[in-house]
């Protein structure tokens, strides 16, 4: 069994995709996602609702591989524990785990290079330009999840998963596992930023 995390709108065929965001149960709500259309694209009807900070998503060491892509940075640093070690009970033993999360690192060697706190702030995604004033502005604001709650380097993301018992962790990129089923839910745009720098990748097993 593979376990995609947070998938948003990539989804793989040989993958259970989970995504905690209410805009994909809203949207399977016959004739009410035709009067109020919270995106512009829906997502597809293969995510299921499910939260990593509040239970497993599947039997304790049923999971051959988990993906999870610009998440954990979503959750309170503490919730971010707690789906750890969930992902950590759901693992077969030598099951693989892959994540993704914005690089802090990247993100202030920027700032110091340029000197430009405005772009840092966006950077970092932990501000908030302006308040949203329209309705429809309003409804995405509450059921988006866009805002980062808590950032990571590689050190220190390596450091959470090592305290949750994982091995083998280390830096990984785009397209490098020897297992197949990881090329359905990864995309190279996501190991790095927008300036093409790398963000926090990292894979690990579980003994």
């Amino acid at each position: 069994m593979n376990i995609h995390i947070g998938c948003g709108y990539t989804v793989g065929k040989s993958w259970k995709n989970y995504d905690v965001t209410p805009t994909a149960r809203f949207e399977k709500i016959p004739l009410l996602n035709k009067i109020i259309k919270i995106n512009e694209n829906t997502f597809p009807k293969e995510v299921i609702f499910g939260d990593i900070t509040k239970d497993i998503l599947c039997a304790p060491n049923e999971a051959d591989n988990i993906f999870c892509s610009h998440t954990l940075e979503h959750m309170a640093f503490e919730e971010m524990k707690t789906a750890l070690s969930n992902i950590y009970t759901m693992l077969k033993p030598g099951g693989c785990f892959r994540l993704i999360v914005p690089s802090l690192e990247t993100k202030i060697e920027k700032y110091i290079k340029n000197k430009d706190a405005n772009n840092f702030i966006k950077d970092i995604g932990m501000g908030e330009k302006e308040k949203p004033k329209k309705f429809l502005s309003k409804i995405r604001h509450l059921f988006g999840n866009s805002r980062h709650l808590w950032m990571y380097d590689t050190r220190s993301m390596s450091k959470e998963l090592e305290n949750k018992n994982f091995k083998n962790i280390d830096v990984c990129k785009f397209g490098d596992s020897n297992i197949k089923a990881f090329e359905e839910v990864e995309e190279q745009g996501r190991f790095v930023d927008s300036e093409n720098l790398p963000e926090v990748c990292i894979q690990c097993t579980k003994q």
